[in-house]
């Protein structure tokens, strides 16, 4: 009987410590969950917001507003170096080609560069949190 005793103190001992491992590993995991949840309910929310305002009529205004976005961009582009500059560069070119179709072709390339937009916050988004989360 201890002998039976004794060896089950050992297996508990030894599920233990795999429980909080197992633990650690889903609480990680939640974390990434969540913040991959919020990027893209971020993202979303850029573009519902991109397709209510093309519905609206406020073509002109919102045509302005992504033109002075691509400038932004080509700003933010001129400041980082490597691939994400190339990214950045190529954006902040798009964006006012796109206020310039949405202004002279169809309202609807408004959904477009709200796409566009929507990458970004999400991408911003989910780099903001994975930092904060590891920090």
């Amino acid at each position: 009987m201890k002998t039976l005793i004794a060896q089950m103190g050992h297996y508990q001992k030894l599920h233990a410590a795999s429980r909080e491992q197992w633990l650690r590993l889903v609480a990680v995991s939640m974390r990434d969950v969540a913040t991959l949840l919020i990027a893209v309910l971020a993202a979303a929310t850029v573009i519902t917001l991109s397709v209510w305002v093309t519905g609206t009529g406020m073509g002109p205004v919102l045509g302005a507003g992504t033109w002075a976005l691509g400038f932004v961009f080509l700003g933010l582009a001129m400041d980082s170096s490597g691939q994400s500059a190339l990214v950045r560069a190529v954006t902040g070119v798009a964006l006012p080609v796109l206020a310039l179709l949405q202004a002279r072709v169809s309202a609807d390339f408004t959904i477009v560069s709200g796409v566009l937009l929507a990458a970004w916050a999400g991408y911003t988004v989910l780099k903001r949190l994975s930092v904060q989360v590891t920090n």
